[in-house]
């Protein structure tokens, strides 16, 4: 049986959308994106006036989730998170530090960093949001199975991101 970081790692680690919440004047709001992996964390690459980008550009936290949609009800499972969130500027140096930082599973190759921050930077409202973990949780499958109640256990960030590779 593998320890719930190991579960998370493989979450994290197969699939590639994150459901986004934040929160702004109006209230709560979500929002799916794809994501990367990075060092504790990962980014997404959004419009600088969604209403998401825009509540972490002013608040600098969101939280997400991520989660194994091709599970049965019964083996559910997912990554609930809570990020320290920024908005990276559009600069090609600072496009450029994320994009290099990727772990393994979504790096490019070193030689194309410049087209791909170029390509950010071509589409003036683009922006990359670096979403930094801080707290991370699994689904408690045992309490799902045996009393149908949700509940969730925490994981420690720094060892799920050591199983996907960050150092």
């Amino acid at each position: 049986m593998s320890s719930p970081e190991q579960r998370a790692a493989a979450i994290l680690a197969s699939q590639r959308f994150v459901v986004i919440g934040t929160t702004d004047a109006d209230g709560p709001w979500t929002a799916a994106a794809q994501y990367r992996l990075l060092p504790r964390g990962l980014y997404v690459e959004s419009d600088r006036g969604s209403r998401h980008g825009r509540a972490i550009a002013t608040s600098g936290v969101a939280s997400g989730v991520v989660y194994d949609s091709s599970s049965s009800v019964a083996d559910a499972d997912g990554v609930q998170l809570s990020f320290r969130a920024e908005e990276v500027d559009a600069d090609a140096a600072a496009v450029r530090n994320v994009l290099s930082a990727r772990l393994p599973r979504d790096a490019g190759p070193v030689a194309e960093l410049d087209d791909e921050a170029a390509a950010v930077l071509a589409v003036p409202r683009k922006r990359l949001y670096v979403l930094e973990a801080e707290r991370a949780y699994v689904f408690d499958r045992d309490a799902w199975r045996s009393r149908g109640t949700d509940a969730r256990l925490e994981v420690d960030v720094a060892a799920v991101w050591g199983l996907l590779g960050a150092e």
